[in-house]
């Protein structure tokens, strides 16, 4: 450092390095921080799915009239939904973290249709699962316990 008339020169220049590279810094580790936060509850939830996938498929397997509960735990500020209806919907698992949605998952081996008015589960649910058929179509009932 020089001492000048005016005091110390090269301080101020320091710190205003030392400000702008924590002001860049800062955005950049928030930004991160949340897509870490995101990958870590699309990774939970798709754990899950798949405990409800396989359930859904031991259900199935076991005849018409079979039942079976599972619990699934969803994490904070995440959010798990089975829209049931009809099309490609009533075959999928759609998850949503922070309000932004991070994917859907589907029921596709095999292919079993999950018959619910819709289900949004935050938290930690028990879900009834019931092999039925309509129609000429095998489906597995959804509810909430």
């Amino acid at each position: 450092m020089k001492l000048g008339r005016r005091g110390v020169i090269d301080l101020p220049i320091r710190l205003m390095i030392v400000v702008l590279i924590v002001c860049i810094s800062i955005p950049l580790l928030t930004g991160a921080m949340e897509r870490g936060e995101s990958n870590n509850a699309a990774s939970a939830m798709s754990a899950e799915a798949d405990k409800i996938f396989n359930s859904v498929a031991a259900v199935h397997y076991s005849g018409i009239g079979s039942s079976r509960t599972v619990t699934v735990t969803i994490p904070d500020g995440s959010e798990m939904s089975i829209p049931g209806g009809d099309g490609p919907d009533a075959y999928s698992i759609k998850m949503a973290f922070k309000g932004r949605e991070l994917g859907v998952r589907y029921m596709d081996n095999p292919p079993i249709r999950f018959v619910t008015d819709g289900i949004a589960m935050t938290g930690s649910v028990m879900l009834l699962l019931t092999s039925d058929i309509i129609g000429d179509r095998y489906v597995v009932r959804v509810d909430v316990v």
